[in-house]
């Protein structure tokens, strides 16, 4: 890997034949993927949140149990933004 082909780790790899010298930063992209992730990423945090605390609420299980299950709920969270923010970035490409 040469440093001109290097990206950042989450997009890799690179667009191929172009060279990361030659590509130019779209900051309007890249302004409107990061303001999507917020936005969806606190809808997602908070559903992710009051789905574990309600399951463990209503079936009636221990508070370790129902922590457990939060904790559950909120790494797939992280994983459903994680996996937008790489749809949007490909939908928004941020070189052009």
């Amino acid at each position: 890997m040469t440093k001109a082909t290097r990206g950042w780790p989450l997009f890799w790899p690179p667009i191929q034949g172009i060279p990361m010298a030659e590509k130019r930063l779209n900051t309007a992209n890249v302004r409107a993927v990061i303001c999507a992730a917020i936005l969806v990423g606190t809808e997602i945090i908070a559903a992710a949140l009051a789905l574990g605390w309600a399951m463990g609420g209503l079936m009636g299980w221990g508070q370790e149990v129902t922590i457990g299950l939060i904790l559950l709920c909120l790494g797939f969270g992280v994983y459903l933004i994680y996996r937008f923010i790489k749809g949007a970035a490909r939908a928004e490409p941020f070189y052009h």
